[in-house]
């Protein structure tokens, strides 16, 4: 997946490029998506196993 690709074959109709974007939105794109994917990882991570307990 190319995110900031120049192609728009799955892109919306009229939207700008990301080259085209100026640098605050950029930043301010790039920041909510950070957000958006730490958010996601952290509800979706796989809990940690268990140390199983020695019973000797």
């Amino acid at each position: 997946m190319d995110l900031f690709g120049s192609g728009l074959s799955n892109g919306a109709i009229g939207a700008p490029a990301w080259s085209e974007l100026p640098a605050e939105a950029q930043a301010a794109l790039m920041s909510l998506m950070t957000q958006l994917i730490l958010g996601h990882a952290a509800t979706t991570a796989t809990p940690r196993a268990k140390e199983v307990g020695h019973d000797l």
